[in-house]
């Protein structure tokens, strides 16, 4: 499998089938059955726990791979590192992971005990990879949902509870536009023009918003959920984790390893309201600033569950910044406020400028 800059190489010992975990990241990356040369690490998925059955975990250091408000994705483990090997049991799943840099081999042994959590480990593992090894060739990543149209992205920005999905679903179900990315949003600089590429990751929608497209009532099975909640429709407690496979049954959606140019950004504020208003945003880019995520942090410093990857380049990643920053401030920007009910976007359409 490979995105970007990544590729991964996965050896399953039968009965073992990573098929749901494929259909999660074949949204957004190329995977193809076959042998991949200078691959950032061969991973071998087996049920023996032989390897592991001399690492005292009971010993080891308390680890999150994933931390989260849901426990449901909050995945805890025990990590133990033997000979600059990091050995990891998850205490949820007991699956066990060793992970060897030295030699670029991960070895994950699955009980297939809990499926469902199982695959959010095998998830966070192949985020995990790819997130710090696109950091270290100097690729940005974007708190932003994506969509495309006319051979250009539109970005939209904005905190939690601001509205990006809805905006995202509005101007995708309505205006002719591709579901691009429904979480984060990756950019770099190509001769002073930015390009994006969306992610797959779990977009949290409220039911509001999912009250409002029978198709996801449908397949979530949402009828009673939403009419239990009326009174609290619109509330961030109602939140639900779609997967991105969803949404491409659902909506149209850019093919597996998509990148185009950049043409413009929507910084949504929706609240309840009788109409929506768009309008031009000058200097946008202190908007954006503050949701550039850095897995490694600024100074290279974040305290993270694995070194499997290590930052390479700080002043690299920081270059790309700066020049994701200039090229963004030169296209337009439009906050929308109010209800996030859109009837045009030909503000949005005539203020993006040709990248001929």
């Amino acid at each position: 499998m490979s995105f970007l800059h990544s590729k991964l190489s996965f050896y399953i010992e039968e009965p073992l089938s990573l098929d749901s975990v494929f259909d999660f990241f074949n949204t957004h990356f190329d995977i193809q059955h076959g042998a991949n040369d200078d691959v950032l690490a061969s991973i071998t998925v087996t049920k023996s726990t032989d390897s592991f059955k001399d690492i005292d975990f009971s010993a080891g250091e308390d680890v999150y791979l994933r931390k989260s408000a849901s426990e449901f994705f909050t995945i805890r483990a025990k990590c133990v590192v033997s000979n600059e090997v990091q050995y990891l049991k998850c205490l949820k799943t007991n699956t066990y992971i060793a992970m060897n840099k030295h030699d670029g081999t991960i070895l994950i042994a699955s009980p297939g005990e809990n499926p469902q959590a199982e695959e959010l480990v095998f998830i966070e593992l192949i985020r995990d990879l790819v997130l710090k090894n696109e950091e270290n060739h100097g690729v940005v990543v974007l708190h932003a949902t994506c969509a495309y149209k006319d051979e250009r992205a539109t970005l939209i920005i904005g905190p939690k509870g601001a509205g990006k999905s809805t905006t995202l679903l509005e101007i995708v179900s309505k205006f002719g536009y591709q579901f691009m990315s429904g979480d984060k949003t990756f950019l770099w600089v190509e001769n002073g023009q930015l390009y994006a590429s969306g992610w797959p990751d779990y977009p949290h929608l409220g039911l509001g918003t999912l009250s409002k497209y029978p198709e996801f009532i449908g397949k979530l099975n949402l009828s009673e959920d939403i009419h239990a909640a009326q009174e609290s429709l619109w509330s961030t407690d109602h939140k639900r984790a779609i997967p991105p496979d969803i949404f491409k049954t659902i909506f149209a959606s850019v093919p597996a390893g998509f990148t185009c140019l950049v043409g413009g950004f929507l910084y949504p504020k929706l609240e309840p309201a009788p109409a929506s208003e768009l309008a031009h945003l000058n200097d946008h880019v202190a908007s954006m600033l503050p949701h550039i995520e850095r897995i490694f942090g600024e100074n290279g410093d974040a305290v993270l569950w694995n070194n499997y990857i290590v930052p390479q380049d700080l002043l690299g990643i920081n270059r790309m910044i700066d020049e994701c920053k200039k090229a963004a401030s030169r296209l337009p920007a439009f906050t929308i406020r109010g209800s996030g009910i859109l009837t045009n976007l030909d503000a949005l359409n005539e203020g993006v400028p040709s990248h001929d």
